[in-house]
């Protein structure tokens, strides 16, 4: 027999919005003490015994804005369906990135800061840091945890990562410094290691951010055993950069550009491409495509499984306005399958088949055999 109930509870998450979890009191990790001013003044460091720490993005400065800074990186650009925010309460001195993970067409959440203005010069910095806590569970070690950043302009999915590890938090106090040194990044393309890629220059940083991902970094794309996909949150209170040693840090942060200056700026073909790609691989219709499969599994067909979205529409907004948007969803479908093949038809298989005779007319010719 079908367990609507679970059906309808997957549903729901497919587009329940990410949940929030209750204000939590906090203090600083013991021996870290913190001088200077916040965020975005580059001046201020942060010593414990043996490094020093100069947060770049500083959420313990509520009136900073420091969220406005970030932008989602999910799965979607990839066909998943995962979906993560970065967002600060005001009466709380921490962001909260948080989301659903899900392994349906991807297996990662990110979030990533605006281009920055210009490089970031951070030569005189050994690494990046954290300050941060899990709260939403204590199984950290069922995901890959990735700090992120790029050492050109270009927004290209050929980055920097490096994997580290986060400690199951113990209570509310339990704040993890987390030290990612600039040797330890590696190039990446996605999750695999671009081979015989240069180290990272850290004197030229246009971007940052952090992953949880199924992948690990890694030659083959290999993937962490017992992953736990759902929902995570990842409490942030600084991110910065420390330096080995006790001498000040002083950097001098370029700050990010804004949205609408992001966009323009964009490479030509992603302007272009854009808009086609956001028709066909919306998030939307990758959701609708994940609920049928998902029905299908528990033994529905199409029909079937159509006539149960226009039962749990009819519920919110009546029978006829559930029927005119169910038919209004296939219609668009329908006219989206025509396109799709249309292009097919006078894009994809042409240039399939110009590659091909390209490949056989440039195979070299043996040699004929001398007598």
């Amino acid at each position: 027999t079908m367990n609507l109930h679970g059906v309808l509870l997957h549903l729901s998450l497919l587009v329940a919005p990410v949940a929030a979890f209750s204000t939590r009191s906090f203090t600083r990790p013991n021996g870290i003490r913190r001088s200077g001013s916040p965020i975005f003044s580059s001046t201020a460091s942060t010593i414990d015994t043996g490094c020093t720490f100069t947060p770049v993005f500083d959420f313990a400065d509520i009136g900073s804005n420091a969220t406005s800074n970030f932008e989602r990186i999910d799965d979607a650009i990839m066909g998943g369906i995962s979906l993560s925010s970065i967002r600060q309460n005001p009466e709380e001195e921490f962001a909260r990135w948080s989301g659903i993970c899900r392994i349906d067409g991807g297996g990662f959440c990110g979030t990533r800061t605006l281009p920055f203005k210009s490089a970031f010069q951070i030569g005189d910095a050994d690494g990046f840091y954290l300050l941060c806590r899990l709260t939403s569970d204590d199984e950290p070690d069922r995901r890959v945890w990735k700090l992120t950043t790029r050492s050109e302009v270009s927004r290209s999915e050929q980055l920097y990562q490096s994997m580290f590890e986060l400690p199951a938090t113990t209570g509310e106090e339990g704040w993890n410094l987390i030290k990612i040194k600039f040797s330890d990044f590696v190039q990446v393309r996605g999750p695999r290691i671009v081979e015989g890629g240069p180290k990272l220059n850290s004197t030229a940083i246009y971007q940052i951010g952090m992953a949880l991902s199924k992948f690990k970094i890694s030659s083959t794309g290999e993937q962490i055993e017992d992953f736990r996909p759902g929902y995570f949150e990842l409490q942030v209170k600084e991110i910065g950069a420390f330096r080995e040693g006790k001498d000040p840090l002083t950097l001098e942060f370029p700050g990010t550009l804004e949205k609408k200056e992001a966009e323009k700026k964009k490479p030509l073909p992603l302007k272009v491409l854009g808009p086609v790609a956001k028709v066909f691989f919306s998030e939307k219709r990758r959701r609708r495509g994940s609920a049928m499969r998902i029905l299908k599994n528990r033994g529905y067909s199409a029909l079937q499984a159509m006539k149960f979205g226009v039962k749990i529409r009819a519920r919110a907004s009546g029978w006829p306005a559930a029927i005119v948007h169910t038919m209004t969803t296939v219609g668009k479908e329908m006219l989206l399958q025509c396109i799709a093949f249309t292009l097919k038809l006078s894009l994809v298989y042409p240039i399939q088949l110009i590659r091909k005779l390209m490949r056989v007319f440039s195979k070299p010719k043996a040699e004929a055999p001398k007598q």
